[in-house]
C-alpha cells in the first residue's frame, strides 16, 4: 500500500522531483534526463561547490572566468565594472542542476508544460520561458540530508553570468547576490499558522517576497526567517514548469503506483453502470483494452457512459453506435474544441445559406403563392393563409438555442436535470501528488481527473503560477485551471441492477 523504507544496500535517496501536469509520463514518453519524475541519489563522489574569493574587475577575475575547471558567478554592474565570485569544491554536498538545456551540466532537463483541452497533459510551446540553466539543488551528504534550492545553474564553462539588466546588489557583508531574469519561485507547505505563500530564491539562496511586475529589476523584501530548504510538499516554479519535491519520509507514507492500480481494479469490480444505456463502465488501464469509460456531469457528479442525450426540448442528430464509439475514442481525455467550433460554424453557415437562398427566391416565390391563393375559392384570405404557412416553415426550430448551448458543452443530466459540463473521467496516476491513499471519489472541475477527497481539497487551495504574474488553483495532473466557485465535485456512481 505504501512505499517501503529505504534499503541500506541501495544508494542513499535524498528525495524526488515530480513534474506537475504530466499525469505519469511526458507526451513523448520518459527518456534519459527528460522525465516526469526524478530521483535524487547520493553521488559516489561529492560535486558540490561553495563561494570563496571575490574579484572586482581585475585580471584575476578575467582569469577565473576563462578557467573552465573553476566554478564562478559573474555580476555585471556596468560596462566598466564586473564582480566575479569564485567557488571552490565542497566535499560535504551534492549538486543537481535543472534547466531547459540538454548540455552535460544539466542533470534534469525540463520543458514547458501547459494545460491542454480537457486535461490532456503538457504540450511543448514554440518558445520556452524556462532558462537554459534555471536552478540547482544542493543536498547534504550526511543525515538528515537537507536539500536546498538556489537560482541559476552553472553552464558548460562552469560559470553563471548575471547581465547588466538582471537584478543584483551587494549585501551588508560586502558579498554579491542577484536574481535571474525569469525567476525561481519556492512555495513551502503550510505549517501551523504559517500559510503557504510563494517566495523568490536568489543565486545565493536568500528568500525574498515576489517582485513587482512593473519593476522586475528590483528585488522584493528579504524574508530573513525563511530558508530555501526543501520540505516534503515544497513547490518549485521555473517560469514554465512546476516541480513538486517529495522527501523520502513523505514518500514512505504515500500510496505507490501498485496501490493506485489496486484502487482502479476495486472501482471497476463494483461494476458501475450507465443509467441511460445500462452498460457497465470501467476505468481503462495504461496498456490494456479500452472498455466503455465513465463520463460525468460536473454540476451534480452523476456518472454515465458516453451518450448523445442533450436535454429536454433539445434537437440533436441521433448518432449510430459506431459513430458514438468513434467520437468517444477521438475525445479520449479531452473535449475537442476545434470540432465543437466547427459544428457551430456549420450550423451558422447552413442557416446563412438557407436564408440567402430563400431571400433570393422570396419575390418569385411570394408572387406565386399569392397567385395560387387568389385562384382558390375564397380569394385573398386563403392566399394569405398559404403565405403564412410558407413563412411558418422558415421560422427557426424551437430549442435551437439550447442545441447550440449543448454543443458548447452544457448538457442536462438525465437523472437530476441539472445543466453543466459533461466530460470523460480520467484517473490521476501520479501517486506523489496524492494527499492520502483513499479510494478515488472526487473529480476536478472542469478537467475531470479523479482522485481522493483529501487530494482535491489540498490542490483546490494551492495556487499555481499561471502565465507571468497570476496564480490560480490548478489540477496537478493536467495543470488545467480549476473553477473558482466549485473546483471539484463528488462522483455518484450507479450500481449494477442485477
Amino acid at each position: 500500500m505504501f512505499s517501503s523504507e529505504q534499503d541500506s544496500s541501495k544508494p542513499v535517496k535524498y528525495g524526488e522531483l515530480i513534474v506537475l501536469g504530466c499525469n505519469g509520463s511526458l507526451p513523448g514518453g520518459d527518456r534519459g534526463r527528460r522525465r516526469s519524475r526524478f530521483g535524487l541519489f547520493k553521488r559516489p563522489t561529492a560535486n558540490g561547490v561553495k563561494p570563496s574569493t571575490t574579484h572586482t574587475c581585475s585580471p584575476q577575475a578575467a582569469k577565473v572566468i576563462s578557467n573552465t575547471s573553476q566554478h564562478s558567478v559573474s555580476y555585471t554592474l556596468s560596462w566598466a565594472e564586473t564582480v566575479v565570485v569564485e567557488y571552490t569544491d565542497d566535499n560535504e554536498t551534492d549538486m543537481f542542476q535543472i534547466g531547459r538545456s540538454t548540455e552535460s551540466p544539466i542533470d534534469i532537463v525540463v520543458t514547458n508544460t501547459a494545460s491542454g483541452s480537457h486535461g490532456n497533459g503538457p504540450v511543448r510551446l514554440l518558445q520556452s520561458t524556462i532558462s537554459r540553466f534555471a536552478c540547482r539543488i544542493v543536498c547534504d551528504r550526511t543525515p538528515p540530508y537537507t536539500a536546498r534550492v538556489y537560482a541559476a545553474g552553472f553552464d558548460c564553462s562552469r560559470n553563471i553570468f548575471l547581465g547588466e539588466k538582471a537584478a543584483k546588489w551587494r549585501t551588508f557583508g560586502g558579498q554579491m547576490d542577484g536574481l535571474t531574469t525569469n525567476g525561481v519561485l519556492l512555495m513551502q507547505p503550510a505549517r501551523g499558522s504559517r500559510p503557504a505563500v510563494w517566495r523568490e530564491i536568489s543565486v545565493c539562496g536568500n528568500v525574498f517576497t515576489l517582485r513587482d511586475s512593473a519593476s522586475p529589476q528590483n528585488r522584493g523584501k528579504q524574508v530573513k526567517d525563511e530558508a530555501p530548504v526543501l520540505l516534503d510538499g515544497s513547490l518549485i516554479d521555473l517560469c514554465g514548469v512546476t516541480l513538486l519535491w517529495r522527501s523520502v519520509d513523505g514518500l514512505s507514507h504515500s500510496p505507490t503506483a501498485s496501490h493506485l492500480e489496486a484502487l482502479r481494479l476495486r472501482l471497476n469490480a463494483a461494476r458501475p453502470q450507465c443509467p441511460v444505456l445500462l452498460s457497465t463502465l470501467a476505468f481503462p488501464s495504461l496498456d490494456g483494452p479500452r472498455p466503455r469509460r465513465p463520463w460525468a456531469y460536473l454540476t451534480c457528479g452523476h456518472v454515465h457512459g458516453y451518450h448523445p442525450w442533450q436535454g429536454r426540448g433539445v434537437v440533436f442528430k441521433q448518432q449510430s453506435s459506431a459513430e458514438a464509439e468513434k467520437r468517444e475514442e477521438e475525445g479520449d481525455g479531452r473535449r475537442d474544441t476545434g470540432e465543437i467550433e466547427g459544428r457551430m460554424e456549420e450550423i451558422e453557415n447552413e442557416g446563412e445559406a438557407i436564408t440567402g437562398e430563400r431571400d433570393g427566391e422570396s419575390g418569385e416565390k411570394g408572387d406565386d403563392t399569392v397567385k395560387r391563393g387568389r385562384e382558390k375559392e375564397g380569394g385573398g384570405d386563403e392566399g394569405h393563409r398559404e403565405i403564412e404557412r410558407e413563412r411558418e416553415k422558415e421560422r427557426p426550430v424551437e430549442g435551437m438555442e439550447e442545441d447550440r448551448e449543448a454543443i458548447k458543452g452544457e448538457r442536462e443530466c438525465p437523472l437530476c436535470r441539472s445543466r453543466g459540463p459533461y466530460v470523460p473521467l480520467t484517473l490521476g496516476r501520479v501517486s506523489g501528488v496524492y494527499a492520502d491513499a483513499e479510494a478515488p471519489s472526487h473529480a476536478f472541475v472542469p478537467c475531470g481527473h479523479v482522485c481522493s477527497e483529501r487530494t482535491v481539497e489540498h490542490w483546490s487551495k494551492t495556487p499555481l503560477k499561471r502565465g507571468t504574474h497570476s496564480f490560480h488553483p490548478a489540477c496537478p495532473f493536467c495543470l488545467g485551471q480549476l473553477r473558482r466557485d466549485r473546483p471539484y465535485v463528488r462522483l455518484i456512481f450507479q450500481g449494477p441492477l442485477d
